[in-house]
Parts: C-alpha cells; sequence; structure tokens
C-alpha cells in the first residue's frame, strides 16, 4: 500500500461486510428474543486518553480541491468538525448525508466540517467523485494525513472529531448510536455530535465527550495489537 506501507483496513463490528442497504435492514437478535443490550453500541471512552482538552497543533493538510491550506486557518469561529471519510466502508457511506445535514445546519452556526480521507487505495479520481457528492459545506483532505491521523488518535472509518475555536478538541467518537455489533436502532437515541456542537455554541462543557466509533478499525501498524495510546499530562494540557 503506497503512504505508510504497513497501513491495512481491518473491518471490525462486522459492519463493514454489509452493503448500506444491509446495514440499514441488519438486525440479529439474541436467542432467546431479548433486545439487543447496549453493549453491542458504541461506549464512552475514557476522556482523558481520548486526549479530550488536548490543542491539536496546526500543520498544513492537501485538499482534494484547491491547494495546501493550515489545520488552524480552518476552524470556523466556534470550530470544526473532522470526520473520516471512506467510500470503501459502508458504515462511512451511510451516515454521508446525515454528517452533510449537519454540515448545513451547523455551518451556519460557526463550524467548519472536513472530512479526512485517509483509506490510500483510494486513488484521487474516486476520492474527488465521492467528495464532489457530499451534499454539504466541507472541506476535503486527502495526500499526507498521517499527522494528523495521529494527533486525532484515529481508529476508525465511523470516528468524527469536534475542535472548538481554539483547536481543542472538545468530543471524539460515533455520530450516534444507530449502528452496533450485529444490529441497528430504527432511530437513534443518543446524537453525541449534535450535542457536542450544542453545548459548543451554548458554552457549555460536552457531557459525553468520547465514545467509540462503529466502523471499519483503521490499523497503522499490523504487528501491534490496535489501542489507542492515552495522551501525555503535558500533552493534555498543551
Amino acid at each position: 500500500m503506497p503512504g505508510s506501507a504497513a497501513r491495512r483496513w481491518v473491518g471490525v463490528l462486522m459492519l463493514c461486510a454489509l452493503t448500506p442497504w444491509a446495514l440499514a435492514r441488519h438486525v440479529i437478535q439474541p436467542l432467546d428474543d431479548r433486545p439487543p443490550t447496549e453493549w453491542f453500541g458504541p461506549q464512552a471512552m475514557d476522556a482523558a486518553k481520548a486526549g479530550i482538552g488536548r490543542r491539536i497543533p496546526d500543520m498544513l493538510l492537501d485538499q482534494v480541491f484547491g491547494g495546501p491550506v493550515s489545520l488552524h486557518d480552518s476552524l470556523g469561529d466556534r470550530g470544526a468538525v473532522i470526520f473520516v471519510r471512506d467510500p470503501d466502508c459502508p458504515v462511512s457511506r451511510t451516515y454521508g448525508p446525515r454528517l452533510a445535514r449537519l454540515a448545513r445546519q451547523y455551518h451556519k452556526l460557526g463550524f467548519n466540517f472536513l472530512a479526512l480521507y485517509v483509506n490510500r487505495e483510494i486513488g484521487p479520481t474516486a476520492t474527488a467523485v465521492d467528495a464532489g457528492g457530499f451534499d454539504g459545506p466541507a472541506m476535503f483532505i486527502t495526500g499526507n494525513t498521517d499527522r494528523l491521523e495521529q494527533a486525532l488518535g484515529v481508529q476508525s472509518t465511523g470516528d468524527v472529531f469536534v475542535l472548538d475555536g481554539d483547536g481543542r478538541l472538545v468530543y471524539r467518537g460515533a455520530v450516534d448510536d444507530q449502528y452496533g455489533l450485529g444490529f441497528t436502532r430504527d432511530l437513534p437515541t443518543r446524537k453525541w455530535l449534535e450535542r457536542a456542537l450544542d453545548a459548543v455554541v451554548d458554552g457549555r462543557r460536552v457531557a459525553m465527550p468520547a465514545t467509540t466509533a462503529p466502523g471499519c478499525y483503521i490499523d497503522n501498524d499490523p504487528e501491534e495489537e490496535p489501542s489507542l495510546q492515552p495522551w501525555s499530562p503535558e500533552e493534555q494540557h498543551s
């Protein structure tokens, strides 16, 4: 694979084997017909280990459309939403229209949206076609994204990240709780991304600052077991 040759893509939560239609319809109930438990869905993460509160350093980013742009210059008045985008992953495709709607809604409130393409196997033409089909205001970031991935702690194609106007990470995780291992809800019951953006608008602390995110796992080093490395105390307060 070009770039960091060790990168590989592994379907996790058994979601990436499903087509978008199947993902929206697929429900596997336990054998005794009990409803799926919360264990199967996105789980809360330790905020400190997830890097919440850390200021993400500035860096130049390559755009699908246009030249390089500074991360900090890409922040809106209230901040930015950075979401992983992979047209090869059904989870990412399924959430595309929902993220586009949120981009239309919250861009007016001072948030810029950045789509982060991290799958090196997708060619520039396919990336441009996918980006051109996104129905919302966004910047599309591609190319050498390793530094930003590491700074954010990207692990899944379902990951979204909210930076405030100072570039500090205030939320990371799933868009909502609609999809989990082997089941979907008819509608989400916890809209974590929206609630995080509302909290920033209102000047409040984000109540749920970090969750896991169902999607296709992004493994930067296939020789090691996947893990989320906690930020050091110095990094958390930098």
